[in-house]
Order: structure tokens, then sequence, then C-alpha cells
């Protein structure tokens, strides 16, 4: 299977309903699904972790064709935790203003830009972390 289109017509073959309730599991209208499924556009990857966690079938997969097809018991609890965690970070962030309003900045960015405040902000945080390994080193 070379083509997202291929794998998401497997994927919908698969699946005990039509087009639209398929969509319905992954909060996507008939149409999105009927778009991917006539390759008309690509499936984006936020779309492909949420078939990933709810009918099994990899991202990896689903984007690119990486084999395994499905996702093992194993992954899909790690998939989980791994998405737990996101979900704490994302509360941390949007409960703290301040943070909110970094990462709208950070956001609009341009590449350029965006690379220049990740190495500031990288180089900031080592320091910060150098600091502190020096005062519980004496």
């Amino acid at each position: 299977m070379n083509t997202q289109k291929k794998r998401i017509k497997i994927i919908l073959s698969c699946f005990k309903g039509n087009q639209k309730e398929f969509g319905e599991t992954i909060g996507k209208s008939k149409q999105t699904i009927s778009g991917w499924a006539s390759g008309r556009f690509p499936i984006p990857e936020n779309a492909a972790i949420t078939i990933e966690l709810v009918h099994g079938y990899r991202r990896e997969w689903i984007l690119k064709g990486q084999n395994p097809e499905r996702v093992t018991r194993f992954n899909q609890r790690r998939v989980i935790q791994d998405t737990n965690v996101e979900i704490s970070i994302l509360r941390k962030f949007l409960s703290n203003k301040s943070l909110r309003e970094l990462l709208m900045i950070l956001s609009r960015l341009s590449r350029n830009e965006f690379r220049l405040a990740q190495k500031v902000i990288l180089s900031l945080g080592k320091k910060n972390l150098n600091k502190i390994e020096f005062r519980a080193n004496t």
C-alpha cells in the first residue's frame, strides 16, 4: 500500500459502517473522509493520531505506509500514556497566562525567528540548570 488513499480505503472497508459513521468516531465530517478516500487531500497527522487511538491503525502506517499496520496492545498503552502526558502539559500551559501568551507569540514566528527563539530559550534553560547543579555541588 503506497498511498494514503489506499490505506484509508482499507480502514474504511474494515469499519462496520459508512464514511459518515466513521467520521463521527474521529470527529470528522463525511466530506473530509470522502476527500481522504478520493486522494483530494492528505490525512493530517492529528487525524492519523485520532484514528490510531480510536481504531488501532498506526499513524506511521496511515501517513507513510510504514509497517506494522496495527498497534499492538503494548504500543497502544504507550500511545495512551503519551497522550495523557501531552494533555497534562497542555493543561499546565492553559492554566498559566504567561505561558499561553508565549506560545501564541512563538506560533506566529517565521521558521528562522522560531529557530533563533528556540536557541535562546534552550541556552537560558541550560544556564539555569548549570546554576542549580553548581549550587547542589557546593
